[in-house]
């Protein structure tokens, strides 16, 4: 396993490409922002590749921000400006505004935002998609260690035991697996090749109940499953006990909830 090339990698320049925006929006925890940073120090193209991105973003701001100041009616400006202000507090003051930032942004922007209902999951389901989005090396194949092996790989790593459904259905594979974190809680990453794209399943044990109720409740077999749409993903989120599923797939809704529902079966 030493000489496994999926252990331990670094940052490449395609992850870089593909990750530079969440990375300049800030999205990043400290351990994937020293990632970063120590990449772009030392590869001059994607040096090159963050500052062109920062600077047409820059622009683009000052774009939006000029047609607001042209087109905008005052009253929206002022709305604006205090949102902005409302920003820039602390968190626990932002959460006594009363001017919704969600909406006084769609507003600004004068664009159309569809958003999933969030509870006190905020946050689950696009960590999870970031996540799986940027494609992090493997720590173990079902290659090298047989698809059967890959819950014990994680036996001594994790403070819990995670145990993966078993998704039967026709052309779903096991990839591999991986340690991550969602927020601040450790987790287990499952990544699993589909007919057509991929998925990952990330596994957190969450006894103090930091995920609450997110998206779209359905029953699938013996579980209620809560569906979200993000940034072209659909996910699925189920709890058992103190352990929470969220899945990432690139499956439409239907049959995503036919894979969880086969597996939920078992």
């Amino acid at each position: 396993m030493a000489n496994d090339p999926t252990q331990g990698a670094a940052m490449d320049c395609g992850e870089l490409e593909r990750s530079v925006d969440a990375w300049l929006d800030g999205e990043f925890d400290a351990r994937e922002r020293a990632e970063v940073e120590a990449h772009v120090a030392a590869c001059p193209p994607c040096r090159g590749l963050a500052g062109d991105r920062d600077a047409a973003r820059a622009a683009l701001r000052a774009k939006l921000r000029e047609a607001m100041a042209v087109r905008a009616p005052a009253a929206l400006r002022a709305r604006i400006q205090g949102e902005i202000a409302v920003r820039r507090l602390p968190l626990w003051r932002r959460a006594l505004s009363p001017i919704p930032i969600a909406t006084a942004a769609a507003c600004a922007a004068g664009v159309l935002v569809v958003l999933a209902s969030h509870g006190g999951g905020e946050g689950l389901v696009d960590e999870a998609v970031r996540k799986h989005h940027r494609g992090l090396p493997l720590e173990v194949t079902a290659a090298s260690v047989g698809e059967g092996s890959i819950p014990e790989w994680f036996a001594g790593k994790l403070d819990f035991h995670p145990s993966p459904p078993r998704f039967r259905a026709d052309g779903v594979r096991v990839v591999g697996a991986r340690l991550s974190h969602i927020r601040e809680l450790p987790a287990a990453y499952i990544r699993y090749e589909l007919p057509r794209g991929q998925a990952g399943l990330f596994i957190v044990d969450d006894p103090g109940g930091k995920f609450g109720a997110e998206g779209r409740e359905v029953r699938v077999g013996p579980s209620v499953v809560r569906l979200v749409a993000s940034r072209g993903y659909n996910v699925a989120i189920w709890r058992q006990d103190e352990i929470v599923y969220s899945l990432v797939s690139d499956l439409d809704e239907q049959a995503l909830r036919d894979l969880v529902r086969a597996a939920q079966g078992q």
